[in-house]
């Protein structure tokens, strides 16, 4: 999303207020740069005049207030106090919108170029591979990022979506298998990324996907469910099921769950373990962190979940709540030895 001042938006989650589009902030026009003081990427983007600047950390608890802040100076109708979720969060309204750049739209424009240059030619070529490979139709994929503004650079990454649960996991198969024939290449920096298996080296350039729910695959609408939030917690739990948790939120449905951190959280106003059903990690990089059976680590801000039309609810663990220091979401044996 590009709005009429010049800064850029990536929506965020499926449940949006009337007229406005939960987000994070992108990219940021470099004549209003210096109001927001984080640290930036040192590349500078174009587009359409525009001389664009990245911040280097989106989510920390460092970062958040500060952008905040910035926006409340420079557009203070960008901040939204939630009923539901009972916190400040970044609402972009959408009759400030200069553009709305859908993935699978910007796909499709790039195949309609007639001179594409190198990196959309091999985006064009990565997303043929793919499809192919996995029998996911091309029209299941996007593409994102400064690719898809026709902005990017010499370091560009090509940034690809891919449309429902399932053809997400027949893509996730054909990667790897694709990384075993010498393809591409799985990026093996560290074994969290391993895991992951979401970013790769295709013929020199770095690639990354991601999934995107289906219209038939999104629950709920805004406003249907209230969070309230409870007490930050850490628990080690046991995903049931992963079905969920390429997506963000990834969603985590979790069985067999106990504290590990407060002491005494029942005393703190937290539920009993076993009626936390969920971890939810709004954090991007702990998304496909693990599958049915595996053992997690996450220290988040416990929440329970309010339908307000029956008046039911469960609790769920949030990882990037925005209320406090280092949230995460691992499998265990990757967040301390011996964790059982």
């Amino acid at each position: 999303m590009i709005t009429s001042e010049g800064l850029v938006f990536y929506a965020f989650g499926y449940e949006h207020p009337p007229g406005r589009a939960f987000a994070f902030l992108k990219y940021v026009p470099e004549e209003l740069a210096k109001g927001l003081d984080v640290e930036f990427l040192p590349m500078r983007w174009e587009y359409r005049g525009l001389v664009l600047l990245r911040p280097r950390e989106l989510f920390s608890p460092e970062t958040w207030p500060k952008i905040l802040g910035f926006l409340r100076s420079e557009v203070p109708d960008y901040v939204f106090e939630c009923p539901f979720l009972g916190k400040e969060m970044i609402a972009v309204p959408l009759d400030r919108l200069r553009a709305h750049l859908v993935p699978s739209d910007c796909l499709k424009a790039l195949r309609g170029l007639g001179e594409p240059d190198e990196l959309q030619k091999k985006a064009l070529e990565l997303v043929e591979l793919l499809s192919s490979s996995s029998g996911v139709p091309e029209e299941d994929f996007g593409i994102h990022g400064s690719l898809a503004m026709c902005m990017h650079g010499p370091w560009s990454d090509v940034d690809l979506v891919v449309y429902g649960s399932r053809e997400f996991r027949a893509v996730e198969e054909a990667v790897r298998e694709l990384d075993r024939e010498g393809a591409l290449e799985l990026d093996r920096r560290d074994e969290l990324e391993a895991r992951r298996g979401l970013r790769g080296t295709f013929r020199g350039t770095r690639f990354v996907y991601t999934a995107v729910r289906k219209p038939e695959e999104v629950r709920g609408r805004y406003g249907e469910r209230a969070y309230v939030p409870l007490g930050p917690a850490e628990v080690v739990c046991e995903v049931a099921d992963a079905s969920e948790a390429m997506f963000r939120p990834a969603i985590y449905h979790v069985r067999r769950t106990r504290y590990t951190w407060p002491e005494d959280p029942e005393g703190r106003g937290l539920p009993p373990p076993g009626r936390i059903t969920a971890v939810a990690s709004m954090i991007g990089f702990y998304r496909n962190v693990a599958r049915e059976g595996d053992l997690l680590v996450a220290r988040g801000m416990v929440e329970e979940v309010i339908d307000l039309a029956s008046g039911s609810s469960h609790y769920w663990l949030v990882v990037g709540s925005g209320r406090q220091e280092r949230e995460f979401v691992l499998p265990a044996d990757l967040a301390r030895p011996g964790a059982s």
